[in-house]
């Protein structure tokens, strides 16, 4: 017979679940974390450097509400503004952390609509498993990118929040709100539809006009100077257009084999259920004295209102680039299957019964402990990227994880900011002179390590761009860890000058995963942009760092040539394997 003691810790197994999804996410999240500004979230230390300079109030926010890359980012660069005024530098890892917060409002949010059902709460787990994952880490780990979409989806869902409360000033709140998101990214301009799909689910017509006009007043300020930026083309391909409105809200399934067509299906699968739930809603305009029924939640329908919209915008406007199916927009992809999920919670029996809950908690425990799987390879080598390029600042004042041209282009606000202080990276994982100091060493330690070139051929918008080319090899031991480190050092011959990228190795497959334990397979690879580096010789070394104070260097008995943006490997000729 069961004890209540034991009635009493059967019932808090689910929240502890829960717990654990929610510090596990977070904690992945911290370590693969660091405080450097990648691509655009220069934009902000940009903004910042030029206030500094010293500009009146109208020139101030003519530069707060500059366009860059197609949108004004007014809240990130706010944010950036105040973190100056208060620190006197730019925390781009606090950026981040904000963006966790707000991911945390979008979790609380949805559980306070699974709370409305009066369901048992183990009823719930799926919704942190399906949204709490890495395949977003464009907004997850990336400050500018996490701000921009996190911030646009609070504003939204807060904005429905004060609308569903009968107030005086909540409704001119939630416009407000509305503005603010459209001011965050520009997609957030569709915050007004979704706004105005909400009233007239509730037959306001009246606040329903006010949100179309306050969204005229906000696009008319948004277009004041607004400049177009190259992402933005024509389509070419109907088709394309379509695999990717319906990809982009189903790309929670873009992680398998045959990614696109299974995130096109399950796109499929969200909006016709979502448009069967409309259905009912819109029967109700025929039947005068009907209100919406209480078991359709408008604020959910809401928000799949701004995902379809924002994926039909997207894909009309991006489909030129290829695939939309870019991580910085999956996050919004992830939101949409856990709504789907509550939507046919509530409105189902069927999704209440307890067969199918056992089998969509492990439906969604696999895609959640997948999404790991599958992404953190991807993030372990950003934050080693990032790692090499904190070292490379400080040593020799370049950011091998950009193109020339962007640091280039960037110089005149990029030093001077540095100067001040505004730009102040943390200390790297290994100073000059500890790498001088084991290089010094390298006999006790030379690397008999073949070494070959990999080319892979990039594709922009119907031709080929560019060739990208890795310095690879796969027999050298498999890095332990992916919270481990592994670099790619170079060495000026005649100097001292040392250049670090990251060597992360290429992951396992699943089988061999569990077979063998093995996240990554034996060996490295490494992404050269060929362009960045002075002409020279260099001597080759690699560098395992599994905290700061266990660093191992091996000096590969081979040697790089860069010249005129060519690239070659020497080494003793029984080493060099066929090239790829």
């Amino acid at each position: 017979m069961i004890t209540s003691n034991a009635k009493r810790a059967l019932r808090s197994i689910p929240s502890l679940i829960i717990f654990f999804v929610v510090s596990f996410f977070l904690l992945y999240s911290f370590l693969f974390t660091v405080n450097y500004p990648f691509q655009d979230d220069l934009l902000l230390l940009n903004f910042v450097n030029e206030v500094v300079n010293g500009v009146d109030l109208p020139t101030f926010f003519e530069l707060l509400f500059r366009t860059d890359n197609d949108h004004k980012v007014v809240i990130p660069r706010l944010i950036a503004f105040i973190n100056y005024l208060i620190s006197g530098t730019l925390n781009y890892k606090l950026y981040i952390a904000l963006v966790w917060i707000n991911l945390l409002f979008m979790l609380y949010f949805l559980y306070v609509q699974f709370k409305k059902m009066g369901l048992p709460l183990v009823y719930f787990i799926p919704v942190p498993l399906l949204f709490l994952q890495p395949q977003y880490y464009e907004v997850s780990q990336w400050a500018i990118n996490g701000m921009q979409h996190s911030f646009l989806t609070v504003f939204l869902i807060a904005s429905l929040y004060l609308v569903s409360i009968p107030r005086r000033g909540f409704y001119a709140g939630a416009l407000l709100l509305c503005f603010l998101a459209t001011f965050t990214h520009g997609n957030g301009i569709l915050s007004f539809p979704a706004l105005t799909f909400y009233f007239l689910c509730q037959k306001d017509f009246k606040k329903a006009l006010g949100a179309v006009l306050g969204m005229l007043v906000a696009l008319f300020i948004y277009l004041f100077g607004y400049e177009k930026g190259q992402a933005v083309g024509a389509p070419t391909d109907v088709m394309m257009v379509v695999y990717n409105f319906f990809g982009f809200v189903g790309a929670l399934m873009s992680q398998w084999n045959h990614w696109l067509l299974a995130s096109v299906i399950w796109g499929i699968v969200i909006l016709g259920y979502s448009a069967y739930l409309v259905g009912k809603v819109v029967r109700t305009y025929f039947r005068p004295y009907e209100k919406v029924s209480p078991k359709v939640n408008v604020k959910l329908l809401s928000i799949i209102c701004f995902i379809t919209l924002t994926s039909l915008v997207i894909a009309v406007a991006r489909t030129s680039q290829g695939s939309t199916l870019a991580s910085r927009f999956e996050l919004y992809a992830a939101l949409g299957s856990a709504i789907l999920y509550l939507l046919l919670l509530e409105n189902t029996r069927f999704f209440k019964q307890k067969y199918i809950l056992g089998l969509v908690l492990v439906l969604s425990g696999f895609v959640n402990i997948h999404s790991y799987y599958k992404y953190t390879g991807i993030v372990a080598d950003r934050r080693t990227i990032y790692e090499a390029d904190i070292f490379n600042w400080g040593a020799t004042r370049t950011l091998l994880s950009v193109d020339k041209s962007l640091q280039q282009n960037a110089a005149f606000y990029l030093y001077p900011a540095a100067e001040r202080g505004i730009l102040k990276l943390p200390d790297p994982l290994i100073s000059e002179s500890e790498l001088q100091a084991l290089w010094k060493d390298k006999r006790k330690s030379p690397g008999k390590v073949p070494l070959f070139l990999e080319k892979e051929a990039w594709f922009g918008p119907g031709t080929l761009n560019d060739t990208l080319v890795f310095l690879s090899n796969s027999t050298f031991p498999s890095l332990e860890s992916p919270l481990y480190n592994r670099f790619i050092v170079l060495r000026a011959e005649g100097s001292e000058q040392f250049y670090l990228m990251a060597g992360n190795p290429k992951l396992s497959g699943r089988r061999n995963l569990v077979r063998s334990g093995h996240y990554y397979v034996q060996g490295f690879q490494s992404y050269i942009r060929e362009n960045n580096l002075p002409d020279g010789q260099y001597e080759v070394g690699l560098l395992d760092i599994k905290n700061r104070e266990k660093k191992q260097l091996t000096v590969l008995m081979a040697s790089l040539q860069l010249k005129n943006g060519s690239i070659q490997i020497q080494q003793d000729p029984a080493l060099v394997p066929e090239i790829h």
